[in-house]
């Protein structure tokens, strides 16, 4: 954006007596105003667009799906980590899941690709055992994430490999 420069003064040299004495006009002032509103307008006509997706608050639960049914990458919404699969915490979320209507089981974090690592560095156990809801789409598992009371340690992406 080139600088801005100062317009010449339009006004005749002398004024007629008698002239009323035009007031001045703080264009500088009002600049930081307008260049706000038209950073307003602008975010928001993008974000309309980027938006448009589906509610979560909305939406309809939606349905999980066993990694032998997906095709290609699965979501999976990580609710609860432990070292072990027969710890407390882990019986309480498959029970809690359960009510929920989701058929869950502490698992190996390592069947995803990447999820393993990224459940091991978020909560310093080398060996996690998770329980995790598994979804077709990225959109499936932001409902669920959004929608879903309990807590959501991860939520990772990619091909289930056992």
């Amino acid at each position: 954006m080139p600088p801005l420069r100062r317009r010449p003064d339009a006004r005749p040299a002398t004024p007629s007596p008698g002239a009323a004495r035009p007031r001045p006009v703080a264009h500088r002032a009002a600049l930081p105003t307008v260049l706000a509103a038209v950073t307003l307008l602008v975010s928001a006509a993008c974000a309309s667009d980027a938006d448009a997706g589906v509610d979560p608050s909305a939406a309809d639960w939606p349905a999980a799906v066993s990694p032998a049914e997906a095709d290609g990458d699965v979501w999976a919404v990580w609710t609860a980590v432990d070292a072990s699969a027969d710890a407390e915490a882990l019986t309480a979320e498959v029970a809690r899941l359960d009510q929920q209507g989701y058929d869950v089981e502490p698992t190996d974090p390592a069947c995803q690709e990447g999820a393993h690592e990224q459940l091991a560095a978020l909560t310093g156990i080398a060996e996690p055992v998770a329980v995790g809801v598994l979804f077709a789409s990225e959109e499936d598992a932001g409902v669920f994430d959004t929608r879903d009371e309990g807590t959501t340690v991860s939520v990772t992406s990619g091909a289930w490999t056992c």
